[in-house]
């Protein structure tokens, strides 16, 4: 089982040498991959660029894969998109991953929808064609690019089965929030196999990387209230459109609180927070004593979940606590 992290925003702007440190320490404690999310610093997020950031890890670390997690068609062209994905590859010796997707909070903060599945298709196949160099009628234009990194691997972001479908048909890998339960694990991976008969791929050939947030403490009671405003924005981006996986005895809850949901109030203080339930926080996260995180991930390890991708509260005090207590006392169990 590999253990990756997510980088999502933070509570303030911390200087990016204190970045680039933590990143340096997860490589060498065996973390990969190693991505960041590109969202907007507006509300309460407060998250640098990602291209930025990911140039300056690319020189920090020298083993981890390293990508988005995720970006959208829609904030940046996709002639952009793939300009910055190559750069990264070249300037990183070929370890850069682009994870895309629909478009969550940094569509929604700037007051656009998530793209269509058929826009996403789309996306798909002119990124792998620009990143190929070979030409693509995109928008009544013929696009051709320079680049030659037909290998570059593109993962889609995926939480629905439409979507689930479409990555396992077009897109190199997946990267799903849609929850840990071994019950929705299932329901994930049969939807993406559905993709894969379409594309005359064997059944699992397509790899799935789960996507959750953790945060540990000696008081679990207390943690597991801590964490809610961050699980907020998992739970919101899963049941904005449709409550799937969601069991019956729990649709109720899942129903109150997104018809509650703030969509512009992001962040630690977030009112948002209290409409999660104890259901939301072990569907999307590992939250807990240590001994509870060390008995999730091998219960994720037992139903060959390959790849796992840390998200973590807003506070890079509490990142850098949780990357060290993963790597003393997990990796060493699940690698």
């Amino acid at each position: 089982m590999r253990v990756g992290l997510h980088f999502g925003p933070l509570q303030d702007f911390p200087p990016i040498g204190k970045i680039l440190e933590m990143v340096q320490k997860a490589e060498n404690l065996g973390f990969d991959p190693i991505l960041f999310a590109d969202s907007v610093s507006l509300s309460r997020f407060h998250v640098h660029d990602p291209y930025t950031t990911l140039a300056l890890a690319a020189q920090a670390t020298s083993t981890a894969i390293i990508g988005t997690c995720v970006t959208n068609p829609l904030t940046r062209h996709l002639s952009v998109t793939a300009n910055a994905a190559g750069s990264i590859d070249d300037i990183s010796g070929g370890r850069m991953l682009l994870g895309i997707g629909t478009g969550d909070t940094a569509v929604h903060l700037i007051g656009k929808k998530a793209v269509r599945l058929n826009t996403m298709r789309e996306s798909l196949i002119v990124l792998k064609n620009l990143l190929s160099g070979t030409p693509i009628d995109f928008e009544s234009q013929v696009l051709t690019s320079n680049w030659n990194k037909s290998d570059l691997p593109i993962y889609l972001a995926a939480g629905g089965p439409k979507t689930l479908a479409l990555g396992g048909e077009l897109a190199d890998g997946l990267i799903t929030l849609a929850g840990l339960a071994p019950e929705t694990i299932e329901w994930v991976r049969s939807c993406v196999t559905k993709g894969e008969t379409i594309a005359g791929k064997s059944a699992g050939c397509v790899p799935v990387w789960i996507d959750g947030l953790l945060s540990f403490g000696d008081d679990r009671e207390k943690i597991r209230n801590a964490i809610k405003p961050r699980i907020t924005s998992f739970a919101n981006q899963n049941f904005r459109v449709s409550y799937h996986a969601v069991p019956e005895n729990h649709l109720s809850e899942v129903k109150t609180f997104r018809e509650n949901y703030d969509e512009t109030d992001l962040g630690p203080t977030t009112k948002n927070a209290k409409y999660v339930t104890d259901y939301m926080i072990d569907r999307f996260g590992i939250v807990g004593t240590v001994s509870d995180i060390i008995e999730r991930f091998e219960a994720l390890k037992e139903i060959n979940v390959e790849t796992f991708l840390v998200a973590m509260p807003f506070s890079l005090d509490e990142r850098i606590a949780i990357i060290e207590m993963l790597g003393r006392e997990v990796l060493p169990r699940v690698l």
